[in-house]
């Protein structure tokens, strides 16, 4: 069964924010002098995460067919790798078929090389010619007239985001992105969860140039759970999930949010 637009779009909002794509020079030695010959190009989408959220890349795998969870030895952590088989067969068409694009600085450059790469056939890492583009990020007001951006907020905000309370009983919603190119995506989502950006005006980077998304007032922690709680969009998967449950859960028992009409929207 095809993957649909939803999961698609998921996919890549998620590997937007914590995937990447693995793309170098892919050594080649003669097997009998082994002497090293021409390199070839090594394409691969990966994303490293913690073991937690094992079900949420078998559930990628599922979905599509291709790739392959592995866990990393002497660590916390699980990987999943798209070979550049898997993509050329399975994942490259779906996004263009949907006519879909990354959307984070990074992704973006690294996505552009892959298909440098490809549609130029080129098939070793000394031919590879290629000039970065300046990235121009999409005002907010742009990103959210995307069919797809709701669906892609929900894949980034299970790779980056945050549902909790703090000691002092405020709940939040939190969505954390480096880079100040990457800062109107933050934009986007409060636009679009909240219907204005006004959350987002005082945002400054961090010291690592990390910005932070940050909704808590009463109004709109309503509107969070409207928006993941919504059937417009792909529902939250693997431990986000989880997360968001327990958030809800937790709510219900806070005097500060009891006129959150939480019943409403599950």
């Amino acid at each position: 069964i095809k993957p649909d637009k939803k999961f698609l779009t998921m996919f890549i909002g998620f590997f937007d924010g914590d995937g990447y794509f693995d793309i170098g020079e892919q050594k080649q030695y003669n097997k009998k002098t082994r002497v090293l010959v021409k390199s070839t190009i090594r394409i691969r989408l990966a994303s490293n995460i913690h073991i937690r959220d094992i079900s949420l890349l078998e559930y990628f795998v599922r979905v599509l067919g291709v790739g392959k969870v592995s866990k990393m030895s002497g660590r916390e952590q699980v990987r999943v790798i798209f070979s550049k088989t898997d993509l050329i067969t399975t994942i490259l068409p779906l996004i263009k078929e949907y006519n879909l694009q990354f959307l984070t600085t990074q992704r973006v450059k690294q996505f552009a090389l892959v298909n440098h790469i490809l549609e130029n056939s080129i098939t070793h890492w000394e031919n590879v010619q290629f000039k970065e583009s300046k990235f121009v990020s999409k005002p907010a007001q742009d990103l959210v007239k995307l069919d797809y951006f709701g669906d892609w907020l929900v894949g980034f905000t299970i790779a980056e985001g945050s549902f909790g309370i703090k000691k002092s009983g405020s709940a939040f919603f939190q969505l954390k992105q480096s880079g100040y190119d990457n800062l109107d995506l933050l934009k986007a989502a409060c636009l679009l969860i909240t219907g204005s950006a006004k959350d987002t005006y005082s945002m400054k980077a961090d010291s690592v140039g990390a910005y932070q998304l940050s909704l808590s007032s009463i109004i709109d922690i309503e509107k969070v759970i409207f928006f993941f709680s919504s059937n417009n969009y792909h529902p939250l998967t693997g431990y986000k999930a989880s997360q968001y449950k327990l958030w809800i859960e937790q709510l219900k028992t806070s005097s500060r949010y009891s006129k959150v009409r939480i019943s409403t929207f599950l």
